[in-house]
């Protein structure tokens, strides 16, 4: 059954940068045109020079990590909606605000018409997760990879960070139906340790397993961190910052800990 969402629902997926404007910045694009090879390098020509990338492949992993959001507000409306938004390529562009640096892009969305629930709910959530990842993603991470040789490992674990976010964070909020937290931790563990690597674009296992780290504390922070396996790369743009989670930051950090840690035992 076919609805369209309702300017409160629209409203409620612009935390997750789904817009109803669209910019006339040449870094705004239809998301269809990016799987020609010679229009992906282009725009990553583009892009890259806005915010400062070191080469092709940090543009790639920061362009990933930044589209991550499109999956959050996909997966966000499939559990707490029970609807399945179009993200037929053709339907989705990115809208950019040129003076934006740090380039945060929003998606527009040509039609909000959703899909909602019929039938059996582990058959549709299926579904809903071989179109996002099968027919949506994992085409565009074929095209990074071809045209820039980035490892597709680390655009997985720019999509997987934002996915743990979303389940483990925004569906968890007390204001929620008991039914819907539980359905979220649902499609959660679907999602991360049960869901087939044939959901994912003809993987043996799931590509976002792997990426589920352990917290561990972090002095430096005050706080406890899911250190990536990965670097985004985000330290090679013009911002030269690093992810709190970075890896290389959580290494060297864990062991100076480690090492106050015996210092300390061996003064006592």
């Amino acid at each position: 059954m076919d609805n369209i969402l309702s300017d409160y629902q629209r409203i409620e997926l612009k935390q997750f940068r789904v817009t109803t404007n669209r910019t006339s910045s040449a870094l705004s694009v239809q998301i269809d045109k990016l799987l020609d090879e010679q229009s992906m390098r282009r725009y990553l020509a583009q892009l890259g020079k806005h915010i400062g990338a070191a080469n092709d492949k940090v543009t790639a992993s920061i362009f990933i990590k930044r589209y991550a959001f499109l999956a959050v507000a996909y997966l966000y409306t499939m559990t707490l909606k029970n609807a399945k938004l179009n993200i037929s390529f053709e339907n989705v562009s990115l809208e950019t605000d040129e003076k934006d640096e740090l380039w945060l892009p929003n998606f527009y969305l040509n039609d909000f018409h959703i899909e909602t629930l019929i039938g059996n709910r582990e058959t549709w959530r299926e579904t809903c997760i071989y179109t996002l990842f099968n027919n949506h993603l994992y085409p565009l991470f074929d095209c990074l990879s071809r045209v820039t040789k980035v490892s597709k490992l680390i655009l997985w674990e720019n999509i997987s960070i934002y996915i743990v976010w979303l389940y483990e964070t925004i569906l968890q909020k007390e204001e929620l139906t008991e039914e819907v937290i539980l359905r979220s931790k649902e499609d959660f563990q679907y999602l991360l340790f049960q869901a087939p690597g044939s959901l994912f674009g003809g993987y043996n296992e799931n590509p976002l397993k792997k990426y589920y780290n352990e917290h561990i504390y972090m002095e430096e922070y005050e706080k406890a961190v899911r250190p990536r396996k990965t670097c985004c790369y985000s330290y090679l743009t013009r911002s030269k910052k690093r992810c709190t989670s970075c890896p290389q930051v959580c290494t060297a950090l864990a062991f100076v800990s480690e090492m106050q840690r015996r210092e300390e035992q061996s003064n006592e």
